[in-house]
């Protein structure tokens, strides 16, 4: 799925939970189509919908533990 397993893992975490919330899934999927077939990166970064899924599983789904450095 992509080139850095924290990467994958992630990717992995963001499909699981569209899995198991349709109802965001449905509505995900009607803001990229609304978007259009020739998306960009600033066009992708301008859909809010898709920017609260991803912050919010990695959010929930942190890859790496908080680390103290001292």
């Amino acid at each position: 799925m992509a080139g850095v397993e924290s990467t994958s893992t992630v990717l992995c975490r963001i499909l699981y939970q569209l899995a198991l919330h349709p109802k965001t899934q449905d509505r995900l999927r009607d803001e990229i189509m609304q978007a259009g077939l020739e998306l960009d990166y600033d066009a992708l970064a301008s859909l809010p919908l898709l920017d609260a899924v991803c912050r919010e599983s990695m959010r929930q789904h942190t890859f790496f533990p908080f680390r103290s450095r001292l």
